[in-house]
């Protein structure tokens, strides 16, 4: 994983671990205005690396910006992204 990438995974990881013990619910989800703000360059990078979450079929694309995981992955997602780091 590139560099520029790897500086923005602290900032998704720490989001999903406030999501899973904060809400209701059998699924959450991954906003990358929340987790990002107006920075461009994080939000391509949470969205690369939601998209590669999207193809190991542990979340789903809701729409554009909002991605939806389900408690039930979690811990696999949360593994996956520490691997990463």
């Amino acid at each position: 994983m590139r560099r520029k990438i790897r500086q923005y995974l602290p900032a998704l990881l720490l989001y999903v671990q406030r999501c899973v013990g904060g809400e209701r619910g059998f699924l959450f989800s991954v906003r990358t205005r929340d987790v990002c703000g107006v920075d461009r360059r994080c939000g391509q990078a949470v969205r690369r690396l939601m998209m590669s979450l999207v193809a190991k079929g542990l979340a789903r694309r809701y729409k554009k910006g909002t991605y939806l995981i389900e408690r039930s992955a979690v811990e696999e997602v949360l593994t996956v992204l520490k691997e990463w780091i």
